[in-house]
Protein backbone atom coordinates (compact mmCIF):
# COMPACT_ATOMS: atom_id res chain seq x y z
CA UNK A 1 0.00 0.00 0.00
CA UNK A 2 1.81 3.00 -1.20
CA UNK A 3 1.37 6.56 0.93
CA UNK A 4 -0.96 7.99 -1.22
CA UNK A 5 -3.77 4.74 -0.78
CA UNK A 6 -2.99 4.87 3.52
CA UNK A 7 -3.53 8.56 3.68
CA UNK A 8 -7.11 8.16 2.21
CA UNK A 9 -7.86 4.84 4.31
CA UNK A 10 -6.23 6.72 7.50
CA UNK A 11 -8.51 9.97 6.84
CA UNK A 12 -11.91 7.99 6.21
CA UNK A 13 -11.34 5.90 8.79
CA UNK A 14 -10.45 8.43 11.30
CA UNK A 15 -13.47 10.05 10.22
CA UNK A 16 -15.82 7.10 9.92
CA UNK A 17 -14.71 6.67 13.81
CA UNK A 18 -15.42 10.28 15.08
CA UNK A 19 -19.04 10.49 12.97
CA UNK A 20 -20.64 7.40 13.88
CA UNK A 21 -22.72 7.39 16.67
CA UNK A 22 -24.96 4.60 18.00
CA UNK A 23 -26.10 1.59 15.80
CA UNK A 24 -23.58 3.00 13.21
CA UNK A 25 -20.49 3.04 15.04
CA UNK A 26 -21.61 -0.59 16.15
CA UNK A 27 -22.16 -1.56 12.38
CA UNK A 28 -19.03 0.13 11.82
CA UNK A 29 -16.85 -2.10 14.36
CA UNK A 30 -18.84 -5.32 13.59
CA UNK A 31 -17.71 -4.75 9.46
CA UNK A 32 -13.93 -4.44 10.37
CA UNK A 33 -14.58 -7.07 12.80
CA UNK A 34 -16.12 -9.43 10.24
CA UNK A 35 -13.69 -8.81 7.77
CA UNK A 36 -10.35 -9.35 9.68
CA UNK A 37 -12.34 -12.96 11.16
CA UNK A 38 -14.46 -14.13 8.63
CA UNK A 39 -16.59 -17.18 10.18
CA UNK A 40 -14.87 -16.46 13.35
CA UNK A 41 -16.28 -13.10 14.55
CA UNK A 42 -20.27 -13.42 15.04
CA UNK A 43 -21.99 -10.14 14.61
CA UNK A 44 -25.14 -10.18 17.40
CA UNK A 45 -27.92 -8.22 16.92
CA UNK A 46 -31.36 -7.10 19.08
CA UNK A 47 -33.40 -10.28 18.58
CA UNK A 48 -37.08 -10.19 18.82
CA UNK A 49 -38.03 -9.25 22.56
CA UNK A 50 -35.04 -11.43 23.73
CA UNK A 51 -32.39 -8.76 22.77
CA UNK A 52 -29.17 -9.18 22.24
CA UNK A 53 -28.27 -10.43 25.90
CA UNK A 54 -25.57 -7.72 26.44
CA UNK A 55 -23.69 -8.75 23.50
CA UNK A 56 -22.71 -6.82 20.64
CA UNK A 57 -19.91 -9.13 19.09
CA UNK A 58 -18.36 -12.54 19.92
CA UNK A 59 -15.00 -13.55 19.19
CA UNK A 60 -15.29 -17.49 18.90
CA UNK A 61 -10.97 -18.42 18.76
CA UNK A 62 -9.98 -15.43 21.62
CA UNK A 63 -13.27 -16.19 23.63
CA UNK A 64 -13.85 -12.73 23.41
CA UNK A 65 -17.23 -10.89 24.10
CA UNK A 66 -17.63 -7.48 22.92
CA UNK A 67 -20.15 -4.44 24.20
CA UNK A 68 -19.91 -1.58 22.24
CA UNK A 69 -20.93 1.72 22.72
CA UNK A 70 -20.64 4.97 20.92
CA UNK A 71 -22.99 7.82 22.15
CA UNK A 72 -23.30 11.72 21.36
CA UNK A 73 -21.21 12.05 23.81
CA UNK A 74 -19.55 10.02 26.19
CA UNK A 75 -19.95 11.17 29.48
CA UNK A 76 -18.07 9.54 32.86
CA UNK A 77 -21.33 8.88 35.05
CA UNK A 78 -23.39 7.32 32.01
CA UNK A 79 -20.17 4.81 30.37
CA UNK A 80 -20.01 3.89 34.09
CA UNK A 81 -23.27 2.68 34.54
CA UNK A 82 -23.24 1.73 30.81
CA UNK A 83 -20.43 -0.54 31.74
CA UNK A 84 -21.55 -2.06 34.34
CA UNK A 85 -24.88 -3.13 33.63
CA UNK A 86 -23.55 -4.41 30.32
CA UNK A 87 -21.06 -6.58 32.29
CA UNK A 88 -22.97 -7.82 34.93
CA UNK A 89 -25.92 -8.43 32.59
CA UNK A 90 -24.06 -10.59 30.03
CA UNK A 91 -22.68 -13.04 33.21
CA UNK A 92 -25.66 -15.01 33.16
CA UNK A 93 -26.02 -15.91 29.70
CA UNK A 94 -22.31 -15.57 28.37
CA UNK A 95 -20.18 -16.62 31.19
CA UNK A 96 -19.23 -20.13 30.28
CA UNK A 97 -18.60 -18.91 26.71
CA UNK A 98 -15.79 -15.71 27.40
CA UNK A 99 -12.50 -14.86 28.86
CA UNK A 100 -12.27 -11.68 28.06
CA UNK A 101 -14.86 -8.94 28.01
CA UNK A 102 -13.83 -5.90 25.73
CA UNK A 103 -15.85 -2.52 26.30
CA UNK A 104 -15.74 -0.63 22.49
CA UNK A 105 -15.58 2.88 22.94
CA UNK A 106 -16.08 6.26 20.10
CA UNK A 107 -13.77 8.67 21.96
CA UNK A 108 -10.53 9.02 20.37
CA UNK A 109 -9.42 11.72 23.47
CA UNK A 110 -9.28 8.33 25.58
CA UNK A 111 -11.72 7.55 28.93
CA UNK A 112 -11.08 9.21 32.18
CA UNK A 113 -9.95 7.67 35.12
CA UNK A 114 -13.62 6.66 36.31
CA UNK A 115 -14.29 4.48 33.78
CA UNK A 116 -10.66 3.32 33.70
CA UNK A 117 -11.25 2.26 37.78
CA UNK A 118 -14.69 0.72 36.73
CA UNK A 119 -12.99 -1.53 34.45
CA UNK A 120 -10.28 -2.74 37.00
CA UNK A 121 -12.62 -2.85 39.36
CA UNK A 122 -15.15 -5.47 37.50
CA UNK A 123 -12.21 -7.73 36.75
CA UNK A 124 -10.77 -8.13 40.18
CA UNK A 125 -14.55 -9.11 41.29
CA UNK A 126 -14.63 -11.64 38.79
CA UNK A 127 -11.42 -13.82 38.10
CA UNK A 128 -10.62 -14.81 36.11
CA UNK A 129 -12.19 -12.92 33.26
CA UNK A 130 -10.19 -10.04 31.67
CA UNK A 131 -12.31 -6.74 31.23
CA UNK A 132 -10.23 -4.36 28.97
CA UNK A 133 -11.55 -1.76 26.59
CA UNK A 134 -10.64 -0.62 22.70
CA UNK A 135 -11.02 2.61 21.57
CA UNK A 136 -9.35 4.21 18.48
CA UNK A 137 -5.77 2.64 18.27
CA UNK A 138 -7.41 -0.85 18.93
CA UNK A 139 -9.69 -0.52 16.06
CA UNK A 140 -7.39 1.26 13.78
CA UNK A 141 -5.21 -1.59 14.56
CA UNK A 142 -7.44 -4.46 13.34
CA UNK A 143 -9.01 -2.10 10.51
CA UNK A 144 -5.03 -1.53 9.05
CA UNK A 145 -4.55 -5.54 9.26
CA UNK A 146 -7.15 -5.99 6.63
CA UNK A 147 -6.19 -6.55 2.85
CA UNK A 148 -6.85 -3.75 0.54
CA UNK A 149 -9.87 -4.84 -1.00
CA UNK A 150 -11.58 -4.92 2.56
CA UNK A 151 -10.34 -0.94 3.22
CA UNK A 152 -12.15 -0.43 -0.27
CA UNK A 153 -15.19 -2.26 0.64
CA UNK A 154 -15.80 -0.12 3.51
CA UNK A 155 -13.99 3.42 2.40
CA UNK A 156 -14.70 3.09 -1.53
CA UNK A 157 -11.45 2.63 -3.90
CA UNK A 158 -8.53 4.88 -3.36
CA UNK A 159 -6.47 7.24 -5.45
CA UNK A 160 -2.55 6.23 -5.48
CA UNK A 161 0.62 7.46 -6.36
CA UNK A 162 1.25 5.42 -9.57
CA UNK A 163 -2.26 6.22 -10.56
CA UNK A 164 -1.79 10.46 -10.39
CA UNK A 165 1.28 9.63 -12.89
CA UNK A 166 -0.57 7.83 -15.10
CA UNK A 167 -3.79 10.39 -14.64
CA UNK A 168 -4.59 11.84 -18.11
CA UNK A 169 -6.84 14.66 -19.45
CA UNK A 170 -9.30 12.53 -20.21
CA UNK A 171 -9.83 11.17 -16.46
CA UNK A 172 -10.80 14.56 -15.85
CA UNK A 173 -13.42 15.44 -17.80
CA UNK A 174 -16.58 13.81 -16.95
CA UNK A 175 -15.69 15.25 -13.21
CA UNK A 176 -15.33 18.92 -14.43
CA UNK A 177 -18.08 18.20 -16.57
CA UNK A 178 -19.97 17.45 -13.48
CA UNK A 179 -19.19 20.59 -11.14
CA UNK A 180 -19.72 22.59 -13.68
CA UNK A 181 -23.65 21.25 -14.07
CA UNK A 182 -23.71 22.32 -10.58
CA UNK A 183 -25.44 26.11 -9.69
CA UNK A 184 -22.77 28.33 -8.76
CA UNK A 185 -22.64 30.70 -6.06
CA UNK A 186 -22.41 34.79 -6.52
CA UNK A 187 -19.28 36.65 -5.94
CA UNK A 188 -17.10 34.18 -5.15
CA UNK A 189 -13.89 34.74 -3.16
CA UNK A 190 -11.13 33.82 -5.11
CA UNK A 191 -7.53 34.93 -3.79
CA UNK A 192 -3.86 33.16 -4.54
CA UNK A 193 -2.29 30.61 -1.42
CA UNK A 194 0.45 30.52 0.03
CA UNK A 195 2.66 27.44 1.59
CA UNK A 196 1.08 27.85 5.26
CA UNK A 197 -2.11 27.11 4.23
CA UNK A 198 -2.35 23.71 5.17
CA UNK A 199 -1.36 24.52 8.40
CA UNK A 200 -3.73 27.07 8.86
CA UNK A 201 -6.39 24.92 8.05
CA UNK A 202 -5.63 22.55 10.68
CA UNK A 203 -5.97 19.59 8.11
CA UNK A 204 -4.30 16.40 9.09
CA UNK A 205 -1.15 14.83 7.69
CA UNK A 206 -3.26 12.84 5.51
CA UNK A 207 -4.50 14.99 4.04
CA UNK A 208 -1.17 17.06 3.61
CA UNK A 209 -0.39 13.99 2.08
CA UNK A 210 -3.65 13.60 -0.69
CA UNK A 211 -2.89 17.06 -1.55
CA UNK A 212 0.38 17.04 -2.56
CA UNK A 213 -0.08 13.96 -4.99
CA UNK A 214 -2.91 16.41 -6.76
CA UNK A 215 -0.63 19.14 -6.88
CA UNK A 216 1.78 16.79 -8.90
CA UNK A 217 -1.41 16.63 -11.35
CA UNK A 218 -2.82 19.73 -11.16
CA UNK A 219 -1.68 21.14 -14.62
CA UNK A 220 -3.88 18.47 -16.09
CA UNK A 221 -6.86 20.66 -14.38
CA UNK A 222 -4.99 23.99 -16.05
CA UNK A 223 -5.09 22.35 -19.55
CA UNK A 224 -8.64 21.31 -19.70
CA UNK A 225 -9.17 25.36 -18.67
CA UNK A 226 -7.56 26.33 -21.35
CA UNK A 227 -9.32 24.32 -23.55
CA UNK A 228 -12.85 25.37 -21.90
CA UNK A 229 -12.37 28.59 -20.82
CA UNK A 230 -15.67 29.42 -20.46
CA UNK A 231 -16.19 27.07 -17.51
CA UNK A 232 -13.34 27.92 -15.22
CA UNK A 233 -15.33 30.91 -13.23
CA UNK A 234 -18.28 28.98 -13.33
CA UNK A 235 -16.77 26.15 -11.28
CA UNK A 236 -14.42 27.69 -9.17
CA UNK A 237 -17.62 30.14 -7.73
CA UNK A 238 -19.51 26.29 -7.42
CA UNK A 239 -16.33 24.78 -5.67
CA UNK A 240 -16.11 28.05 -3.29
CA UNK A 241 -19.97 28.50 -2.70
CA UNK A 242 -19.48 24.29 -1.85
CA UNK A 243 -17.01 24.97 0.58
CA UNK A 244 -18.19 27.95 2.49
CA UNK A 245 -21.44 26.21 2.68
CA UNK A 246 -19.68 23.10 4.40
CA UNK A 247 -17.51 25.40 6.47
CA UNK A 248 -20.37 27.53 8.36
CA UNK A 249 -21.97 24.32 9.37
CA UNK A 250 -19.44 24.08 11.63
CA UNK A 251 -17.61 20.98 10.25
CA UNK A 252 -14.09 20.01 11.18
CA UNK A 253 -11.29 20.51 8.71
CA UNK A 254 -10.77 17.27 7.78
CA UNK A 255 -14.31 16.13 7.01
CA UNK A 256 -14.57 19.38 4.81
CA UNK A 257 -11.64 18.20 2.93
CA UNK A 258 -13.60 14.89 2.88
CA UNK A 259 -17.04 16.53 2.12
CA UNK A 260 -15.09 18.22 -0.65
CA UNK A 261 -13.83 14.88 -2.37
CA UNK A 262 -17.49 13.74 -2.16
CA UNK A 263 -18.72 16.70 -4.37
CA UNK A 264 -16.76 16.56 -6.64
CA UNK A 265 -17.22 12.97 -7.58
CA UNK A 266 -21.31 13.53 -7.46
CA UNK A 267 -22.79 10.14 -8.23
CA UNK A 268 -20.36 8.74 -10.87
CA UNK A 269 -19.69 5.20 -9.35
CA UNK A 270 -16.10 5.18 -7.02
CA UNK A 271 -12.88 3.94 -9.00
CA UNK A 272 -9.42 4.53 -8.34
CA UNK A 273 -8.83 6.37 -11.08
CA UNK A 274 -11.91 8.98 -10.30
CA UNK A 275 -10.19 9.12 -6.42
CA UNK A 276 -6.97 10.22 -8.57
CA UNK A 277 -8.96 12.64 -10.86
CA UNK A 278 -10.67 14.04 -7.73
CA UNK A 279 -7.94 15.08 -5.89
CA UNK A 280 -6.04 17.07 -8.84
CA UNK A 281 -8.52 19.17 -9.12
CA UNK A 282 -9.19 19.56 -5.41
CA UNK A 283 -5.17 20.74 -5.36
CA UNK A 284 -5.99 23.00 -7.95
CA UNK A 285 -8.39 24.62 -6.18
CA UNK A 286 -6.73 24.38 -2.98
CA UNK A 287 -4.00 26.67 -4.72
CA UNK A 288 -5.81 29.10 -7.03
CA UNK A 289 -9.39 29.54 -5.70
CA UNK A 290 -8.80 29.42 -2.03
CA UNK A 291 -11.76 26.53 -0.92
CA UNK A 292 -9.89 26.77 2.37
CA UNK A 293 -8.89 29.71 4.25
CA UNK A 294 -5.54 31.93 3.26
CA UNK A 295 -3.15 32.26 6.03
CA UNK A 296 -2.48 36.18 4.77
CA UNK A 297 -6.09 37.10 4.69
CA UNK A 298 -6.94 40.00 7.91
CA UNK A 299 -8.68 38.93 10.82
CA UNK A 300 -9.15 35.34 9.75
CA UNK A 301 -9.10 32.33 12.36
CA UNK A 302 -8.17 28.60 11.56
Amino acid sequence: MDQVTRAFYELHFELAFLKKKADEFQDFFSSVMEKGYPADFTRVRPWGNVGDKKNDGYLKSKRTLFQVYGPNDLAAKETIEKIGEDFTGALPHWKEYFDTWVFVHNSKAGLGPDVLKKLLDLETANPPIKVTLWGFQELYDEAFQLDEHHLASLFGPAPSRQGMVDLGLADLAPILDHISGLAPVDDPDIRPVSSEKLNHNQLSNNVAVLLRAGMGRADLVKKYFKAQPTKKDQIAETFKGKYTEIREQGTPPDEIFAQLQRFAGGDLLPSPAKQNGVLAVLAHFFEACDIFESPNAIGETA
